[in-house]
C-alpha cells in the first residue's frame, strides 16, 4: 500500500518550489522520492486545492479523482445525516473517500463499504482527520457480497463514474439501479443520492424525491424509502437554509407580461416542476409556458427565487438593448438568457458604459420573438 507518510513529505517539500509546473514539480520530487510517491503527491496538491470547495479541512483530506468528483460537500452531507434517526447503525454503502460517512459519523456509528482499496485508506485517513474515526467502522468489500437488506438503515451513492468517465444510463452505475432500489426497498430507511437529471421513469413510485440546492445549483435528488420518507411525495430544498417548498399539485399559473417584479426560480425548483406552488407564493404568473420566469406585481423575499425589479421591457434588437441602456445610464450588465440563441458574453463584450448604474439583461422567447427585460438585482437569494 502506498505509504501516505512519505506523500506527505513530498507534499510538504513542494511548497519549497511553488514556481514550477507539474512537469517540472514532478521531476524535481522523483531526485529525492520513488516516482509512485512523486506523482501522488502532485495530484494531492491539485485535487485539495479542488476540494476546498467542498471541505474545509481539504488540505489534510486524501482524494482520488473520481472520490473526490463524487463526494457530497460538508453542508450536503451534514444534511444527509440529519435524515437518519439518532442512536440508529447507518450503512454507507459505497463510501468512497468519506465525504458522506463523515457526517454520518458525527451523528453517531456508522459503517463504511467501499471495494477500492486506495479509497478505503483515504476514508479511513479522512475519518481521522474529522475526529470520527471511532464511530466509522470501515469494510473493504464489494457490497454485493455482503448481506446489507439486514442492516436497518442505508445510504447509498452509486458510482456514476469509472477511468475517468461518467455514465449516464443507471444501469451502467455500480451498483446497477436495480440492485440499489432493491436495497433501499429492503432495509428500515434508506437514502439514495443520485443526479437531479434522473429520469422519472426510473424512479420507483414509493420513493420520496428531493431535489437539493447550494449556492443555487441543484446538486443532487435524493430518493427517501421506508422510514427515512417524511410525508413530502416532491419537493426542492434549499441548503443550508433547509428552506423547503413541496408539491401542492397546484395548477399551471396564467401568462402575463412582464410587471413589477421578476423572479428567476432556484434550479431546484425549476427540476422539482415546482413553480406553479412558487408562483402561489410570490401571486404570480408565468412570462411564458416554456420559460422559467415569474412575474409579479409584488416583491415578496423568498430563498426559492432572486428578484428583479422591472425598469422596462421591449421586443430585443441589440441596437435597441444598447439605445435603453444608454439612456438608463448603465455601467456593467450582467445578460441572462431563457430560450434565446443570444450570447451573453458576446453583448457584454460589446457593451460600452455609459454610467456606473448596474443593470441586468434579462433575455426570454415569446412567441412573437425575443422579449427584453432590463431590471435590477435586488441582491436578495436565499433570504
Amino acid at each position: 500500500m502506498l505509504s501516505l507518510e512519505r506523500v506527505e513529505e513530498a507534499i510538504q517539500r513542494a511548497t519549497q518550489r511553488p514556481e514550477l509546473d507539474d512537469t517540472a514539480l514532478l521531476l524535481w520530487l522523483r531526485r529525492e522520492f520513488d516516482p509512485s510517491i512523486a506523482s501522488q503527491a502532485v495530484q494531492q496538491i491539485h485535487l485539495r486545492q479542488r476540494a476546498k470547495q467542498k471541505f474545509s479541512r481539504a488540505e489534510q483530506m486524501w482524494f482520488t479523482p473520481e472520490g473526490l468528483e463524487q463526494s457530497s460537500s460538508e453542508i450536503v452531507a451534514t444534511y444527509h445525516a440529519s435524515r437518519f434517526p439518532e442512536k440508529e447503525l447507518v450503512v454507507d454503502a459505497g463510501c468512497g473517500i468519506g465525504g458522506d460517512l463523515i457526517a454520518l459519523g458525527g451523528r453517531g456509528e456508522t459503517a463504511g463499504v467501499e471495494r477500492d482499496a486506495l479509497s478505503i485508506h483515504f476514508a479511513k485517513r479522512n475519518t481521522e482527520v474529522y475526529g470520527v474515526d471511532s464511530r466509522c467502522h470501515l469494510i473493504y468489500a464489494d457490497l454485493l457480497r455482503l448481506r446489507l437488506e439486514e442492516a436497518p438503515f442505508l445510504f447509498i451513492d452509486p458510482a456514476r463514474r469509472a477511468e475517468h468517465r461518467r455514465w449516464s444510463s443507471p444501469d451502467k452505475w455500480q451498483p446497477d439501479w436495480a440492485t440499489v432500489c432493491s436495497l433501499a426497498k429492503s432495509v428500515q430507511g434508506a437514502l439514495v443520492k443520485t443526479t437531479p437529471a434522473l429520469a422519472t421513469s426510473y424512479i420507483p413510485p414509493d420513493a420520496e424525491r428531493e431535489y437539493i440546492s447550494v449556492d443555487r445549483e441543484c446538486r443532487e435528488l435524493l430518493l427517501a424509502f421506508g422510514e427515512c420518507r417524511q410525508g413530502f411525495p416532491v419537493s426542492a430544498i434549499i441548503l443550508p437554509q433547509k428552506a423547503r417548498l413541496t408539491s401542492a399539485r397546484s395548477p399551471a399559473p396564467p401568462i402575463h407580461m412582464p410587471m413589477d417584479w421578476i423572479y428567476d426560480p432556484d434550479p431546484a425548483v425549476v427540476a422539482a416542476h415546482l413553480l406553479p406552488e412558487l408562483a402561489e407564493v410570490l401571486r404570480g404568473y408565468l412570462l411564458h409556458p416554456q420559460i422559467a420566469y415569474l412575474t409579479s406585481a409584488n416583491l415578496i423575499p423568498t430563498p426559492f427565487a432572486r428578484a428583479y425589479r422591472v425598469l422596462e421591457h421591449f421586443a430585443y434588437s441589440r441596437k435597441r438593448l444598447f439605445e435603453r441602456l444608454r439612456a438608463l445610464k448603465a455601467g456593467s450588465i450582467t445578460v441572462k438568457k431563457r430560450g434565446v440563441a443570444v450570447e451573453p458574453e458576446q453583448l457584454t463584450r460589446n457593451w460600452r458604459p455609459a454610467g456606473d448604474r448596474a443593470v441586468t439583461v434579462l433575455l426570454y422567447r415569446t412567441d412573437s420573438g425575443v422579449t427584453a427585460v432590463l431590471a435590477e438585482d435586488t441582491g436578495f437569494v436565499n433570504s
